[in-house]
């Protein structure tokens, strides 16, 4: 199989879970859809890499979810905040910690964890992915996704718990 159809199967197969998980990141579709295209992009740019179209989706997947972050990183610095966000934000005003709280297990999990384990956590609790899909997407077995969500859990409850101790 050529490297392009590996790269465009994957994109093709997943680009709903892909655009999903752009838009939970974004906040929006039209981002989301940005988010998607320049991740498929950069795999497009280094596709010899892939050697199956299953390492191609968990790459495609890994990539949608860092564009979508540059993305938001992006739009912060410059000031460009969709209505959409500000609308949310008005609402987490009253909730605000439980937001902070998201914020901190947010930044644990993209800072602490390997990539694996991020990706696991994002196919698994944004996505809402199966564990046999997020093993056929890894290249993993079921069971080997299940210890490496159970660890990324729990290093995300001590290392939240620490820095909760260290504030108080």
């Amino acid at each position: 199989m050529k490297h392009q159809d590996r790269i465009t199967g994957a994109f093709t197969t997943l680009r709903e879970q892909m655009l999903s998980l752009a838009e939970r990141i974004t906040g929006n579709r039209d981002d989301a859809a940005d988010a998607v295209q320049d991740a498929f992009v950069r795999l497009w740019q280094q596709r010899d890499r892939y050697d199956s179209r299953r390492h191609a989706r968990g790459a495609g997947m890994i990539s949608v979810r860092n564009a979508s972050i540059d993305l938001v990183r992006r739009n912060n610095q410059h000031g460009d905040v969709p209505i959409e966000q500000v609308a949310d934000t008005i609402e987490e005003v009253n909730d605000n910690e439980r937001s902070l709280a998201y914020q901190q297990v947010r930044h644990i999990i993209d800072n602490e964890l390997s990539r694996n384990q991020q990706m696991i956590i994002d196919l698994r609790e944004i996505q809402g992915l199966e564990f046999d899909a997020i093993a056929e997407t890894m290249n993993m077995t079921a069971a080997n996704v299940r210890v490496e969500l159970s660890r990324a859990r729990k290093r995300v409850r001590e290392i939240y718990r620490q820095r909760k101790e260290q504030k108080s």
